[in-house]
């Protein structure tokens, strides 16, 4: 289900935000519980193991900066042969799986979006009275 929820974007509709907030909130328990596993014991069924990039996207859609992190840290451990610890190589990977996303999104919530992400992914820079800053334009 929450495979076909992340799909409503690419048919140029926007997933309910509460039950998406609801079967994020599964889909990322079900992600947790896999990565705790060894490497050899992931199983590949979506509704078990959900994508990590549709955990993303619903973090993103959902505004959710924690969600974000979390699914940042789900990709990383996925992803931690190819991304060799290296933050510019996981950086580079959520910014592909955010276009991906970007992409399926109808032309005029585009804008909107894109400014959400850029701001969800900009890395968190301590400035004065230590409020965030982002160094995106």
């Amino acid at each position: 289900m929450f495979s076909e929820m992340m799909a409503a974007p690419g048919r140029g509709g926007q997933p309910d935000p509460v039950r998406l907030r609801q079967w994020f909130r599964a889909a990322l328990t079900k992600k947790l519980a896999v990565v705790r596993m060894p490497p050899a014991f992931w199983v590949r069924d979506p509704k078990i193991n959900p994508r990590a990039d549709h955990l993303l996207w619903a973090a993103l859609l959902l505004d959710d900066r924690e969600g974000v992190e979390l699914a940042a840290s789900i990709i990383a451990v996925e992803h931690a042969g190819q991304l060799a610890e290296d933050d510019l190589a996981l950086e580079t990977h959520l910014a592909a799986a955010a276009e991906e996303l970007l992409a399926l999104v109808p032309a005029g919530d585009r804008d909107r979006l894109r400014r959400q992400v850029d701001r969800l992914l900009a890395p968190p820079e301590t400035g004065n009275h230590g409020e965030s800053r982002s160094c995106r334009k």
